[in-house]
């Protein structure tokens, strides 16, 4: 076995120390993210009472997303990592001050697209660093490692607003501490990034490994259409039906407990079994989900928490499946433009679902934004099933 061999098998010296890094820093920034979804819908829902004003909002971070992440690899290529994530993050705390001192609806939506350009290069650097470390052997457990410590963060957002409400200084405060705080883990010791070779760090590249693996760029795709939705209006879909702000609020952290009670045991599978078809029965969640909510709803049931703990824990493990393949089918040198491709793939979802959900909630009011969660749930599902007739 040669050197870069035993690597694969047993990981770098050092490396769980910057696994733990990297893990703790989105961790953190997790918390920001859960804080901020329902912080900006709800204040944007107070000041334009608009569906369409939310999922215009959303797509500012959808679209930054899709724009930063083809350019991640040759960005990364050129920039040391631990400083641009530590910059990246005290932007983002930034932009929670500024969204309370002008809080007008363009800016947000500019503030919103580019915090979200620094944070999805953030995503493209941590989960490639993540993948790249783990060994072989248990990478499918170290991304669901990943995958809970993200969600407790996120969990924990969700926790302060409802602790905190949406009014006030308060909230906007905590994410901007929160997102400062999350530069911390990255000054600590250990093996960093790999550089990408900067032939495969361009567009092209990313179309490529697009076409090498579709199947898992679907899946991506249809994770963000599903998360970036779900997160978003599910809590007005709620508020507007009758629960109370605090109850509609707290539905995010049940999503997020969903994901952390969920990921290792499914990520472990994923170590023993065919990962694409767990990825399969996890997406048919993504069809249940918005059903049983609806059902739920009707009678404001506190089932509506444990439905909507198994949608969001199941179909964050598409994601997580799709990373640990990454692992498994590329080498080292593209994994940071498969991740980037990956994270692409995320962003359009991300941006596609809200023109749909958004739009439907107001004509359909609320319950349309069930249906837009509904019909986007069939968009693995199907392609899966007629890729494997073809």
């Amino acid at each position: 076995m040669n050197r870069n061999e035993a690597y694969q098998q047993n990981g770098l010296p050092g490396w769980r120390l910057s696994a733990a890094a990297a893990i703790s820093c989105v961790s953190i920034a997790g918390m920001s993210f859960g804080l901020s979804l329902p912080l900006l819908a709800f204040n944007l829902e107070f000041m334009t009472g608009s569906g369409t004003v939310i999922a215009l909002n959303a797509l500012m971070a959808a679209l930054s997303t899709v724009v930063a992440a083809p350019f991640a690899p040759a960005l990364l290529a050129r920039l040391p990592t631990r400083p641009f994530m530590i910059a990246s993050l005290l932007y983002t705390a930034f932009s929670f001050v500024a969204y309370k001192l002008w809080p007008y609806v363009p800016f947000w939506m500019f503030l919103r697209f580019t915090s979200g350009l620094v944070i999805a290069i953030l995503f493209v650097a941590s989960e490639t660093w993540i993948i790249q470390l783990a060994p072989t052997k248990i990478r499918g457990r170290v991304l669901g490692i990943y995958s809970i410590a993200l969600a407790a963060g996120f969990g924990m957002g969700g926790f302060i607003v409802a602790l905190l409400g949406v009014r006030g200084w308060a909230p906007f405060m905590a994410g901007a501490t929160i997102c400062a705080i999350a530069a911390l883990p990255l000054l600590l010791p250990g093996p960093g990034l790999h550089i990408p070779e900067k032939a495969r760090s361009g567009l092209r590249d990313i179309i490529n490994i697009a076409f090498k693996a579709p199947r898992l760029m679907v899946a991506a795709l249809a994770f963000g259409a599903i998360e970036t939705s779900a997160m978003h209006f599910s809590p007005i879909w709620a508020f507007r039906i009758g629960y109370a702000e605090t109850q509609a609020q707290l539905l995010v952290a049940a999503g997020a407990v969903g994901v952390i009670l969920l990921q290792l045991p499914l990520g472990w599978l994923g170590d023993l079994f065919d990962r694409y078809r767990l990825m399969l029965i996890c997406a048919f969640a993504g069809v249940l989900g918005p059903a049983l909510m609806y059902l739920a709803g009707l009678n404001h049931s506190p089932m509506i928490y444990l439905v909507f703990f198994f949608y969001v824990g199941l179909v964050e493990a598409i994601y997580i499946l799709a990373l640990a393949i990454v692992g498994q089918r590329f080498p080292k040198s593209e994994m940071t433009t498969a991740s980037a491709a990956l994270v692409t793939m995320y962003g359009l979802g991300s941006l596609s679902s809200p023109v749909l959900v958004g739009p439907l909630m107001d004509i359909i009011n609320p319950s349309g934004a069930l249906l837009g969660l509904l019909i986007v749930g069939f968009i693995y599902p199907v392609t899966a099933l007629l890729r494997r007739r073809g």
